[in-house]
């Protein structure tokens, strides 16, 4: 068994409410700041620092898009399309908080299309104290978003977690849950599915049925099928991330292993109008920020070679951009992947307004139709 990472808001917060034991043994993450792992037993929904939301449950994993993208609110607001249930979202304003970044654009915009999961987003924030920092639109479709239209002209950044196969999640064959510190004011309604024994509000994840499975009973064709219809999916809300006139960088991230949902997806929006209109690439592994450059296990060149023939088909540079995180191994990670684009820049160093305003008149006017998609959205959680 791995051991159970935790985010904290301070370390100093951590050591003086961990616990009462005379054995406190914990490891400081060196990639990422104010996360820390635990031996696997540890519980702490007990203590007075995870009532209080100075210690968040979240996998290592998870935390690499949200550091990725490394926002700066004095460019301009950061959005969350896909924020439930808020690990990220939380993540974020701790980023900004301890970077002092807030600027006068000092806002975080949360969107989550189901209203249900818009409660258990609502709920982390408060819980995390980013609720002045975060504004949360409850039942909002990302794709509903107009890019050309205030306030999401404005947007700078975007952290992009659609929902996926989930194949990269460990003890996927159990029902997840999100345990959130217990609200006295409320009582949770009693749920049919299996739930963690701990003392706080479980709130079940998006049936497990509904997630992809390799298990010998499944037939070959279906998962094809299935990550088809994942991909395309995934790569539509990409697009309709560049299409924000003014965003600067985009971070997209999935907990699958799955090539069909990370690098082929990440080399098919590359290749596509939209990204070129937009005059998108990918952050290279020398332009990130150290701890991420420094991660060992990148993207696999193979699938970028396989899909790309364009101007941006240079595979082992494009699959170096990209990072992945295997399951069951000593980095104790969840299957993860994680991508990042940027946009170029001309001669002086000024990005392609032209370019930019058409790219999002023209990929909005592509969804602006009432246009219904085929593709059954899992309502898994995308971060655990």
């Amino acid at each position: 068994m791995g051991p159970n990472y935790r985010r904290i808001d301070t370390l100093r917060d951590l050591l003086s409410n961990y616990t009462d034991s005379e054995e406190k043994v914990l490891y400081i993450d060196r990639h990422i700041p104010n996360l820390i792992a635990l031996a696997p037993q540890t519980d702490l929904v007990d203590t007075v620092a995870y009532r209080n939301g100075l210690i968040i449950l979240q996998d290592k994993a998870s935390c690499f898009p949200a550091y990725m993208l490394n926002p700066n609110l004095e460019e301009g607001p950061c959005l969350d399309a896909c924020a439930a249930p808020g690990n990220k979202t939380t993540q974020l304003t701790a980023i900004i908080q301890n970077s002092n970044t807030l600027g006068k654009h000092g806002k975080i915009w949360a969107c989550e299309r189901d209203f249900s999961r818009s409660e258990t987003l609502r709920r982390m924030v408060a819980i995390a104290g980013a609720d002045q920092f975060v504004a949360i639109k409850a039942g909002q479709d990302f794709l509903g978003l107009d890019p050309t239209k205030s306030p999401w002209n404005q947007v700078a950044f975007l952290l992009l977690d659609p929902s996926c196969s989930g194949s990269g999640i460990v003890g996927r064959d159990n029902t997840e849950v999100v345990t959130l510190p217990r609200d006295e004011s409320s009582t949770p309604t009693p749920s049919k599915k299996r739930k963690r024994k701990r003392n706080g509000t479980n709130v079940p994840a998006k049936s497990i049925d509904e997630q992809l499975s390799l298990s010998p009973q499944r037939e070959q064709s279906k998962v094809a099928t299935r990550l088809t219809a994942l991909a395309a999916f995934q790569s539509k809300l990409l697009k309709h991330a560049f299409a924000f006139p003014r965003a600067s960088k985009i971070t997209y991230s999935t907990c699958s292993i799955h090539a069909e949902e990370n690098e082929l997806v990440v080399a098919e929006v590359m290749e596509s109008m939209a990204a070129q209109r937009g005059q998108w690439r990918l952050l290279r592994r020398h332009e990130q920020i150290a701890e991420m450059r420094d991660w060992h296990i990148r993207g696999k060149a193979d699938y970028f070679s396989q899909a790309m023939t364009g101007r941006s088909s240079n595979s082992k540079e494009n699959a170096d951009a990209c990072l992945r995180c295997e399951k069951g191994t000593e980095d104790g990670t969840q299957g993860f992947f994680v991508a990042a684009f940027v946009k170029s820049t001309d001669a002086n160093g000024a990005i392609n307004a032209c370019d930019e305003t058409m790219n999002a008149l023209v990929s909005f006017e592509a969804i602006d139709g009432n246009e219904e998609t085929d593709y059954e959205e899992w309502e898994g959680l995308s971060e655990t």
